[in-house]
């Protein structure tokens, strides 16, 4: 049995015993509804608009209105709600007339207990159109998404037939092909399309998944209708339904994908060609470093120690010789050797790096100031935190100080400078050491024959570090180092 819940039921009668009499029947048939009951056409115009109604019982004939101009409104306001007429005076012909013309049924008043099922089967197949409205509005919408969302990710889906005819084909697919939509498609025709270095790979696809199903995606070229040659990812399996096959499957456009991808590569292949040329660089720097101590080292002991040490020598022969000046010639002799120490000593100190976890950074740069202004008549200005940097790691301490040591060296040589002034701070978790001197300056563009600034370069580098050179032909030199901080824990 079917059960109807409380229904609006619009009542359009201006009759009062009719009216009593179906009011009566619907009671009797136990129908839960709630009526409202018009007599002109007014009064059936504004129910329409607020009470919206389940259902529509109508008198076919009305003082100066009658049931099919009932109707007529009834569509323009709510067409989809159903319009039974109900009278005793409507013929056969009359009623088979209205029913092709819209009305839902008809019901005579002579047999109104036809009436509640009539309404009852109304509702129903009221409910069943909206549903099936409703159905076919979410296909579309689902077909609209599904649309859009094969253009954004460039995949055309496709269906054909044992003999390579097109069953079914979304639009994306004759965007990639570069066709029109809807334009002929077939198998044959797709394979024109195919680049002709490539066909193979989509037959031995094709053939692979007759035999097992499925096949392996593939990619392939296409050169579309356009002239434009396309990289394709192709996906397909077998469809058995009833004995008869098809394929089915997608191909999707991955040509921007296959540009970055070749892009990527060959960035990456540059990538390694210049770490490959830049460690070549360091290890070159690292060799012309070591050459250039050796030599520095070699000079200092040949032009300097070595002709204390020959005097020395002169000097020891000439006191066995001369026993009058035997005194004087030792205490020479003695001189001579504390000097020859003192500058070995001078030598193995700058050789020999300083002890940071005894010293620390400061001091040891300090010290080195200290040395430099014995020798050399420019002011040093040096400033400094330093409880932010006490937990520098050794290694760190180690490399900033050779810089400070290397930019000194450059200084001292070709910079002529007057002033140098030295800042280190360390600060949100980064060290930045800058060291800025009056000097006369260079053009950082140009090629130098040196390797001072390398070698800067390369220990900065060993830590990730950042390196700046500001300078210009009479206005000084400027380097700015910025690297992590290295705490002595994770060292």
């Amino acid at each position: 049995m079917i059960t109807v819940p409380g229904i609006n039921l619009l009542i359009l009668e201006h009759d009062d015993s009719d009216l009593e009499l179906l009011l009566y029947q619907l009671k009797k048939g136990a129908l839960d509804f709630v009526p409202t009951i018009v007599e002109t056409k007014e009064q059936f115009r504004s129910a329409l608009l607020d009470c919206k109604p389940d259902v529509i019982l109508s008198d076919y004939s009305l003082p100066g209105f009658d049931g099919v101009s009932a109707f007529n409104i009834k569509q323009e306001i709510c067409p989809d709600v159903p319009f039974i007429i109900v009278s005793g005076t409507i013929g056969e012909e009359n009623a088979v007339e209205l029913i092709k013309n819209g009305v839902t049924d008809y019901a005579i008043k002579d047999k109104l207990f036809t009436v509640i099922p009539k309404i009852k089967r109304a509702i129903k197949e009221a409910n069943e159109r909206r549903e099936k409205i409703q159905a076919e509005q979410k296909l579309r919408k689902s077909e609209g998404q599904l649309a859009e969302a094969q253009k954004i990710s460039k995949i055309g889906s496709w269906e054909i037939g044992e003999s390579g005819e097109m069953i079914a084909c979304s639009e994306e697919l004759f965007r990639i092909l570069d066709l029109e939509i809807n334009a002929p498609l077939s198998f044959e025709i797709f394979m024109q399309l195919v680049h002709t270095d490539d066909k193979h790979i989509v037959m031995k696809a094709q053939e692979e998944a007759l035999e097992k199903g499925t096949a392996t995606p593939v990619q392939f070229r296409i050169v579309s209708k356009h002239g434009v040659e396309k990289n394709i990812e192709g996906r397909g399996s077998v469809k058995r339904k009833d004995g008869v096959i098809s394929y089915i499957g997608t191909c999707q456009d991955i040509t921007e994908k296959v540009t970055v991808e070749t892009q990527l590569a060959r960035y990456s292949a540059q990538i390694a060609r210049e770490r490959e040329e830049h460690q070549r660089k360091l290890v070159r720097a690292s060799i012309e470093s070591q050459e250039r101590e050796r030599l520095e080292i070699g000079r200092e002991l040949h032009d300097n120690i070595n002709q204390i040490l020959a005097v020395t020598k002169a000097y020891i022969e000439a006191s066995m010789q001369e026993e009058d000046m035997r005194d004087e010639l030792l205490e020479r002799s003695i001189n001579n050797l504390q000097l020859a120490i003192n500058e070995i000593r001078k030598i193995s100190k700058s050789l020999v790096p300083p002890v940071m976890d005894k010293n620390g950074l400061i001091d040891s740069v300090q010290d080195l100031i200290e040395n430099i202004r014995l020798v050399n008549p420019f002011a040093i200005n040096f400033s400094y935190e330093r409880e932010q940097l006490r937990n520098i790691s050794p290694q760190q301490q180690l490399a900033l100080y050779r810089i400070v040591q290397e930019q000194f060296n450059n200084i001292i040589k070709h910079a002529q400078a007057h002033n140098v002034k030295i800042e280190l701070i360390e600060k949100n978790d980064f060290i930045d050491l800058n060291i800025e001197d009056d000097g006369k300056g260079f053009d950082p563009r140009e090629r130098r024959k040196g390797v001072g600034l390398s070698n800067i370069l390369s220990r900065i580098e060993l830590f990730d570090g950042k390196l700046e050179v500001i300078s210009s032909k009479g206005h000084g030199c400027t380097i700015k180092v910025h690297v992590p901080k290295m705490s002595k824990e994770v060292a």
